[in-house]
């Protein structure tokens, strides 16, 4: 019983790591592509027409995938909350149930 204690504890722990490197992660990845998208639009700017009119879609352009970047973060955010609730109810189930 006391193994399957230091197991579960441990576990949490596990978990706890996993998660906190798997926020860290997705905040890295957004901060490098918007980094990406930074650089991206500055060397862009030199290959745009006179006129303006490829500036303006490469604008639009950078726009929509912002807009992508921050519904995914977003998402991950939320798929990682509910992974880490469900996760514990289950660690803490099994715990109950060892007791």
């Amino acid at each position: 019983i006391i193994f399957l204690e230091n197991l579960v504890g441990v576990l949490k722990d596990l978990h706890s790591t996993y998660i906190v490197s798997t926020v860290m992660l997705s905040s890295d990845v957004s901060n490098h592509v918007e980094q990406l998208q930074k650089d991206i639009q500055e060397y862009l700017s030199i290959l745009t027409d006179a006129d303006g009119k490829g500036k303006e879609k490469i604008a639009e352009l950078f726009t929509k995938v912002q807009e992508k970047i921050k519904i995914w973060a977003t998402a991950m955010k939320e798929i990682i909350s509910d992974y880490h609730q469900q996760f514990r109810y289950k660690l803490q189930d099994f715990s109950d149930q060892l007791s």
